[in-house]
């Protein structure tokens, strides 16, 4: 079968402060993707914009914490304005922090949910009306193992993802019909280095930027997927 092709295509990226993110976009830009990296720290940003850079490829960055739908619009209308286009989405939740429940952090819990739950939303919540329109896109959440099991202490972040599975597969269900595949992938610590600290193979950034572009790439007749653990 015959892998879509991602050339010209243009992509979000959040979380773009993130090393997964600035792999994941560097994957897509080698891809011949038009990059948008958002997140919240302008140098590192940068960092990875200057890498694609360096590969002749497209990177536009937005500062931006997402902590609004009009803020996510925003993001949305850059990436579009500068692009001309928009074809994929991808979420990134990087923002790890949990607790035993019954003593667990306030502050800590709405900070997790928000990062890792309310900005997904928000974002996949600017950008299904111009997926929906156009009748084709592709919505992609890295996550965490944690949605797979129940881990004692994952506390907030737990929920988040498990969360964020269940949000995915509801936008899968409510578009799927349209043209709009969703996607899911749930990776464990991933690591800069092949190996771990006792010489074992490790899951990497660059697998994990593997995957994404093995995901966006398989035959559009093909539906999403649920969670992958990788």
């Amino acid at each position: 079968m015959d892998k879509q092709d991602l050339h010209g295509k243009t992509a979000i990226i959040t979380g773009g402060s993130s090393e997964i993110a600035g792999e994941v976009a560097l994957a897509l830009a080698r891809e011949g993707v038009q990059v948008c990296l958002c997140g919240r720290n302008a140098d590192l940003l940068e960092m990875a914009a200057n890498k694609i850079k360096l590969l002749g490829g497209v990177c536009l960055t937005i500062v931006s914490d997402l902590d609004s739908l009009e803020a996510a619009e925003s993001v949305v209308e850059q990436a579009r304005s500068t692009f001309g286009s928009l074809d994929i989405l991808i979420t990134l939740s990087p923002f790890w922090a949990g607790g035993q429940i019954h003593n667990h952090s306030v502050k800590t819990w709405d900070l997790v949910l928000g990062a890792n739950l309310r900005e997904p939303f928000l974002i996949a919540r600017a950008v299904l009306p111009l997926f929906r329109e156009q009748k084709h896109g592709e919505i992609m959440a890295i996550g965490s193992d944690s949605s797979m099991g129940i881990y004692q202490q994952d506390g907030a972040y737990g929920v988040a993802m498990h969360a964020l599975t269940t949000l995915m597969e509801l936008i899968r269900v409510e578009n799927v019909e349209l043209g709009i595949r969703t996607h899911i992938l749930a990776p464990g610590v991933a690591l800069t280095e092949d190996t771990d600290s006792e010489g074992r193979p490790a899951l990497t950034v660059e697998h994990i930027g593997e995957w994404a572009v093995w995901l966006l790439t398989r035959p559009g007749h093909l539906r999403g997927n649920g969670p992958i653990l990788i």
